[in-house]
């Protein structure tokens, strides 16, 4: 049910895009990635706005859930 609600759009991530859910899915803030990879936290919240839009996310459960089951798939 899960894989049918998120199904496989991972790979229409950009690779910063890609680099900033992996952050996100470890609890870091915007704060913090805008640190780590030297940007503001505008342009990370704008990243973060795309990486929802573009999996259909609609809060941080989804991505950790969404995150979780690519995980799994790649096992």
């Amino acid at each position: 049910m899960l894989r049918k609600k998120f199904g496989n759009n991972i790979k229409l991530l950009a690779q910063r895009e890609k680099e900033v859910f992996d952050c996100l899915v470890t609890g870091m803030k915007t704060s913090e990635i805008a640190k780590k990879f030297d940007l503001k936290p505008n342009t990370i919240s704008t990243i973060k706005k795309t990486i929802y839009r573009k999996l259909n996310l609609h809060n941080p459960f989804d991505l950790y859930q969404y995150a979780m089951i690519q995980k799994f798939q790649n096992m």
